[in-house]
């Protein structure tokens, strides 16, 4: 039985610049990983590697199957000052019938990126 999403993982010619955006902006932290045999990073939300990085010779295409890859921000007000305090465009909305509030950035990749603030 399913329990809940374990990580997704970005392929990248930009891993460097990626993992600045994830750590800097978004807030996970950089974590053990795996010795592949390929360069990547693993970044962490508390205890749990929940987006992995792979960096490829060449740049994929954001568009595809993937839509948008989706963080909780508890702090949402906090989230958004960061996003400002570094000059990164985002655009914000509220959550149909009370779900909360979300705001959506684009990764270095292209990736959209929710932060997703619960409901009240």
């Amino acid at each position: 039985m399913i329990t809940g999403l374990n990580h997704a993982n970005i392929s990248t010619a930009k891993l460097q610049e990626t993992i600045d955006f994830f750590v800097g902006v978004i807030g996970l932290k950089i974590g053990p990983r795996p010795d592949f045999g390929f360069p990547g990073a693993w970044l962490y939300a508390g205890n749990q590697a929940v987006l992995h990085l792979v960096e490829r010779p060449g740049a994929r295409d954001a568009e595809g199957a993937l839509d948008h890859i989706s963080f909780t921000a508890p702090d949402f007000e906090a989230a958004l000052r960061r996003l400002d305090q570094l000059g990164i465009h985002y655009r914000w909305s509220h959550i149909p019938s009370g779900f909360g509030r979300q705001a959506f950035v684009k990764d270095p990749n292209g990736v959209t990126i929710e932060l997703t603030s619960p409901p009240a």
